[in-house]
């Protein structure tokens, strides 16, 4: 029986009003793995065919340790391979076995643990470059480089947990202890039992991921240069320097990290074009597949395109692009299952891991008192702003949550009950902002009309004007601002919108550039390996990449690091630790948070053998797709 566009709104619409049932329901089957060697019926032998992905934002990042933006780190994934350890279907870390040939865990004397790792020997780049041990040790020599530092990069922030970490990233010393070359196909690495914050790396809730670690091509990023075992660790040889990284990494415009022709993945990058933010990628053929049943791509070449939020559903209709990920709001679920019913595309569903949100920035200006936050939070209508926009896709949430994640479902009755539910109520939010100091007037005098102003102690007047900067073409900005604006207008708080591109986005949000933002409207997705310990740290050198609130709150950034610290499986004492983090983060609100949806992945009917769940990825799923010619 064909289902109707109605028929399908009803069952979004009970999923959405009952998210565990959805979750516990079951997803998509799995239409076989088709690794290399398999059979599976219609799949071609060899990767053909092209899917372009429309996506609402890119820049010209495709290396990690600067702005990171979603369809750029989903890029990076396709383009990264080899990584000791993998993430499975059932939501779980294991070694690789197409990567791994013995694995062994050391207990050393002073609480640490040791990792001994033999790669196989038969992995190459694209380039045909052998993969040995010293790619897997080189990115330590390279991520944790004072080098790096000076050049804007963040990619060091975890990495205080591997021994000789300070030392090293300080320039203290040019040898890093916390990996050891053991041969031409072997290597270890040493976690220290306490990392630079003084919290201890054991247990850890996500173990296995100390040993996870991909290749990286030594001898496109250091050419000339060498990676050596000193006998206490690792240093590098050569022409090892700041400059030599600025000429082959990032020389401003050029590099590396714009163009990492040379890798490791089922993918390999190609082009990006800047002035139609089109990224294009094509199959590597010499990637021998991941995980046991050693999944190869299928489709030859995968195009990034940037559509924006009233385009893209005509982007699908045409042709323009063939797949659509994570498609939010009622007004673009509900053209996309128009084009169901015209028999133009397919679709699954599934719940956001991931939730909407309005961040703010906690070290600049108004934003940085937790009553300004909560007043504009008091100021807009959620309730309505999420009923139109999901159009009953989703449902509001209170703090970082998302509607796939496991300890809210098991939480959610507890929760729904004790969080606040910021809703619009513009006593509550004067209520805040007396309370906060904002009682005066732009002569220092008693507030009567207009913006507020508050007493600093250095004796200035701060005025309570909130810089906003939302995307281009996101009618979420545009909505939002009908029903926050006004409303926080009246109890005194000036909103001053600004709108820009997505290269502005990237820097607005992870606060680069001479101008500097209060609130930032986007959303975040929960990686696969989502890690809070890290993104409420109270150290500055934290900001921006990492803590993109910049906000430091013990009472916020300690029960992350106790969920960072609880042994691997107490699922009980890792929800007790997530839930007294989701508490302090609605009493804080170091975002708005907004909505949590039923995700919609629309897909051009040619697409065969699409699957999707919560939690894995659509860039694995898609590797186990085709295109049917």
């Amino acid at each position: 029986m064909k289902m109707t566009k109605m028929t399908k709104m009803k069952i979004a619409l009970g999923v959405a009003a009952l998210f565990a049932i959805a979750l516990l329901a079951g997803c998509p089957g799995d239409s076989g793995t088709g690794g290399a060697g398999s059979a599976v019926a219609g799949r071609p032998s060899s990767p053909t065919g092209r899917l372009v992905v429309g996506t609402n934002a890119m820049n010209a990042d495709m290396f990690s340790g600067w702005t990171n933006l979603t369809a750029n780190a989903d890029a990076k994934a396709l383009i990264g391979g080899y990584a000791t350890v993998h993430y499975t279907k059932n939501d779980r870390w294991e070694e690789d076995p197409t990567v791994v040939r013995s694995f062994s865990v050391t207990d050393n004397a002073d609480g640490g643990k040791t990792y001994t790792i033999e790669i196989n020997q038969n992995l190459t780049y694209n380039d045909g470059t052998r993969i040995t041990a010293k790619d897997y040790v080189f990115p330590f020599l390279l991520s944790y480089s004072p080098y790096l530092r000076e050049m804007g990069s963040s990619l060091w922030v975890g990495g205080d947990v591997y021994q000789g970490f300070s030392a090293y990233n300080s320039g203290e010393s040019n040898v890093f202890t916390g990996a050891r070359l053991l041969g031409e196909y072997s290597f270890s690495l040493t976690v220290a039992p306490y990392n630079n914050s003084g919290n201890p790396n054991f247990p850890f809730w996500f173990e296995i991921t100390y040993a996870s670690v991909g290749p990286l091509p030594l001898h496109v990023i250091a050419p000339g240069c060498d990676v050596v075992d000193t006998g206490s660790g690792i240093q590098m040889t050569g022409p090892w320097s700041l400059a030599l990284l600025q000429s082959t990494l990032d020389n401003g415009s050029t590099g590396y990290r714009y163009t990492p022709y040379v890798t490791s993945g089922p993918y390999q990058f190609v082009s990006y074009d800047a002035g139609t933010y089109t990224l294009t990628l094509e199959v590597n053929e010499r990637y021998l597949g991941r995980g046991p049943e050693r999944v190869i791509p299928s489709i030859r070449n995968i195009i990034f395109y940037q559509v924006g939020d009233a385009t893209m559903m005509d982007a699908l209709r045409t042709g323009t692009v063939d797949l659509l990920v994570q498609t939010s709001g009622g007004l673009n679920i509900n053209a996309g299952l128009d084009l169901v019913d015209m028999g133009i595309v397919n679709y699954t569903t599934y719940n956001r891991n991931g939730f909407g949100r309005i961040t703010f920035h906690a070290d600049i200006g108004p934003t940085q008192f937790a009553e300004v936050r909560r007043a504009i939070a008091f100021s807009m209508d959620r309730e309505e702003f999420v009923r139109q926009y999901t159009g009953g896709f989703g449902a509001i949430v209170n703090s970082r949550i998302g509607a796939a994640q496991w300890t809210y479902l098991q939480n959610r009755d507890r929760l729904d009950r004790d969080l606040t539910a910021y809703s619009l109520n513009l006593p509550r939010a004067t209520q805040e902002l007396v309370n906060g100091g904002w009682t005066l007037n732009s002569s220092g005098g008693p507030y009567t009309t207009g913006t507020r102003y508050k007493m600093m102690p250095d004796g200035t007047l701060m005025p309570l004007i909130i810089e906003w900067f939302s995307p281009d073409s996101n009618v979420i900005g545009e909505m939002l601002s009908t029903f926050v604006t006004e409303n926080a207008r009246s109890v005194g708080i000036e909103i001053r919108q600004e709108w820009g591109d997505s290269t502005a986005f990237g820097n607005a949000l992870y606060g680069i550039g001479a101008k500097r933002y209060n609130m930032i409207n986007g959303g975040v997705g929960f990686s696969t390996l989502d890690s809070p310990w890290y993104y409420y740290e109270p150290d500055p050198a934290t900001f921006g990449q990492y803590n993109t609130n910049r906000i430091i709150d013990p009472l916020l950034n300690d029960p992350t690091q106790a969920m960072r610290n609880t042994e691997p499986g107490d699922f009980d004492t890792f929800a007790r630790h997530w839930i007294d983090f989701v508490t302090r983060y609605n009493e804080v609100l170091p975002d708005l948070p907004l909505y949590s949806d039923v995700y919609h992945d629309f897909f051009n009917s040619k697409v065969v053998g699409y699957t999707r769940n919560a939690l894995y990825p659509w860039y694995f799923s898609m590797m186990e797709a085709w295109i049917a010619e």
